[in-house]
């Protein structure tokens, strides 16, 4: 049985700590997951950005949320974070297919511009962010009809995790959805193609300072 959060002793990152800021389309699933591992260890900050109801979540929107938040100067106004030396910022998109014509030259545009930011990644699921859940619980790829629909992930979840996929406890499996993402991932001009992510990129960043206590805490409820 996966146990809850309880089992990390929490720890303020310290001032000399490493940030990942990050930016989600999703307001509620995705940051309830990267909130999971906020204060793990005190050499890494993990800030997820809260998306308010009103705020444009579109690919270019999150983008414009993003530079307003880390770059200085944008639009007269004061960065909301801090951004230093070694920190890293990500922007975290669905492809979503039935949104995709208004949405590919967004991501295309953002693919462009964060070549020229030091440090900004983007990542992208295809079509949509229980890819990366999926990935938590199963080593292959889906064989249900219509892997491109956004719905039919979410119950297929439902049907693989019992009681469906939960932020609060199964992201301590995040080392086997980067291992088993990894393992099946293809793309296609740079984008994903569908049943893919490339969310790994960003997990191997988290993991390589939190790592060591999920293996062990894995240790504890297998």
């Amino acid at each position: 049985m996966i146990l809850t959060k309880r089992l990390f002793v929490r720890e303020a990152p310290s001032r000399l700590a490493k940030s990942i800021y990050i930016f989600c389309e999703g307001a509620k699933r995705e940051y309830q997951y990267f909130q999971y591992f906020k204060e793990l260890d005190s050499r890494i900050n993990i800030e997820v950005y809260k998306l308010g109801p009103t705020e444009n979540n579109s690919p270019l929107g999150l983008f414009d949320i993003a530079k307003r938040c880390i770059l200085s100067d944008i639009k007269n106004e004061k960065a909301k974070y801090s951004f230093q030396e070694g920190d890293e910022v990500w922007i975290v998109l669905d492809i979503d297919k039935d949104k995709l014509d208004s949405r590919k030259p967004q991501i295309e545009k953002i693919q462009v511009e964060i070549n020229d930011l030091n440090n900004w990644n983007l990542s992208l699921s295809n079509p949509c962010f229980e890819v990366w859940l999926y990935y938590h619980l199963e080593k292959e790829m889906p064989t249900f009809d219509n892997l491109e629909v956004c719905k039919n992930w979410k119950n297929h979840i439902n049907d693989v995790a019992k009681g469906g996929y939960d932020s609060r406890r199964h992201p301590i499996l995040i080392l086997d959805a980067q291992t088993n993402s990894e393992n099946n991932f293809e793309s296609e001009n740079s984008i994903p193609t569908e049943g893919n992510t490339n969310l790994f990129n960003l997990s191997k960043i988290i993991l390589e300072l939190i790592g060591e206590k999920i293996k062990k805490v894995r240790v504890q409820i297998e």
